[in-house]
C-alpha cells in the first residue's frame, strides 16, 4: 500500500515561524523560497500521473451492461486511496460509491478534496470507510474493484484468497469483481523509467524482484524543473501475481467465471515517447491466450 511522503512536524514548522520572526524585513525577504517539492502535494501528484478514472469507469460499465444485460449502480473500491474513481463513477446520476481504505490520513484528504467540495451534488452518494478490505462486508455492489495493483500487499496465498473470497460476499448477486495486474518481461527486472508531465517528471523505480518468491519492492519519485525532487513519494512492497495464479484462486474462492481483459496499444499512443512504460489508449480485449510481451496490463474479472 503507498506510504505517504513525510512532511514537516507541526514543532518544526513553529520553530521556524519563530525564528523568522525574529529576523529583520531584509533578512526575511532574502530567505530561501521553497522549491517546487515542498510546494506540491505528493496526492495532487499521484492523481495526475497514475490514475485514469474516466477510463476505468467506462470499462467497469461497459463490461458489466454487456456481461449483464443491465446497467452497474453500485461501485466498491477496495484500497481507495484518494477515492478519485469513487468519485467519477458517482458523476452520472443514480450511481452510488463506497471506498474503503485502511489509512487514515490518506482517507482525510479524501474527504477533503473529492468528497467535501461534491458533497452537495453527491447527496450522500460517496460514502468512505476506514476499514481492512478483509473483513467481510455484505455491500452488494455490482462492481468492486482493486485497481493500481493494489491487492499485490497480500503475499500469501490464503491471505489472498480470503480478500477474493471477502470480495465475492461484498458482491451482489451478479456482480463482477475487477482485478489490476501488470507484467511482462520488464516486470520481472529492476528498472527506472520517467514520464514527462505538466510541470513534473513521474519516476517509476522497481528497485527489487525476487525470481523466488516474485516479491517486488517499487517506489514512485516526483523530479521538477527546479531540480528539487521528492524522493520515495509512494513505496511499494508486493508481491507480483501471475494471472494464472489469480484465475485459479478466484475460482477456489466460488467465482463461477473468470475472465482475462488486455489493455490495447495504438501505435500513436506510443509515438513521441522514449520510454518503456504502457500507453494504452483505453480500450481492453478479451483473450483466452497471448505471447508474453515486455509489458502489459490487464484486468482479471472475477464473476460472481
Amino acid at each position: 500500500m503507498a506510504k505517504r511522503a513525510q512532511r514537516p512536524s507541526e514543532r518544526g514548522r513553529a520553530t521556524s515561524a519563530r525564528t523568522r520572526a525574529g529576523r529583520s524585513p531584509l533578512q526575511r525577504t532574502a530567505r530561501r523560497r521553497p522549491t517546487q517539492a515542498e510546494r506540491c502535494d505528493p496526492f495532487d501528484l499521484y492523481e495526475g500521473s497514475v490514475q485514469r478514472p474516466e477510463d476505468d469507469v467506462a470499462f467497469f460499465a461497459e463490461t458489466f451492461r454487456r456481461l449483464r444485460g443491465r446497467p452497474a449502480k453500485v461501485l466498491r473500491e477496495d484500497f481507495c486511496g484518494t477515492a478519485k474513481l469513487s468519485l467519477t463513477w458517482c458523476h452520472v446520476p443514480g450511481r452510488r460509491a463506497i471506498g474503503v481504505d485502511l489509512d487514515a490520513a490518506t482517507l482525510e484528504w479524501a474527504r477533503r478534496r473529492n468528497l467535501a467540495p461534491h458533497a452537495k451534488r453527491l447527496r450522500g452518494r460517496m460514502k468512505l470507510v476506514q476499514g481492512d478490505v478483509l473483513e467481510v462486508r455484505p455491500t452488494g455492489a455490482d462492481v468492486i474493484c482493486a485497481m493500481n495493483f493494489s491487492f499485490c500487499v497480500f503475499k500469501q496465498r490464503d491471505q489472498l484468497k480470503r480478500y477474493l473470497e471477502a470480495a465475492r460476499v461484498g458482491l451482489g448477486d451478479d456482480g463482477l469483481l475487477f482485478l489490476e495486474l501488470y507484467g511482462g518481461t520488464g516486470a520481472v527486472d529492476t528498472v527506472e523509467e520517467e514520464r514527462e508531465l505538466d510541470g513534473f517528471t513521474y519516476v517509476w523505480e522497481q528497485k527489487r524482484f525476487d525470481a523466488i518468491t516474485h516479491e517486488t519492492l517499487c517506489y514512485i519519485h516526483f523530479k521538477f524543473p527546479d531540480g528539487s525532487r521528492i524522493d520515495r513519494a509512494f513505496t511499494y512492497d508486493w508481491r507480483l501475481w501471475t494471472i494464472p495464479e489469480l484465475r485459479e484462486l478466484l475460482l477456489e474462492a466460488g467465482y463461477s467465471r473468470v475472465r482475462v481483459f488486455w489493455a490495447t496499444v495504438d501505435e500513436d499512443d506510443t509515438a513521441g515517447h522514449d520510454d518503456a512504460m504502457v500507453y494504452g489508449n483505453g480500450d481492453y480485449v478479451e483473450l483466452d491466450s497471448v505471447d508474453q510481451q515486455y509489458s502489459w496490463l490487464v484486468y482479471v474479472v472475477g464473476e460472481k
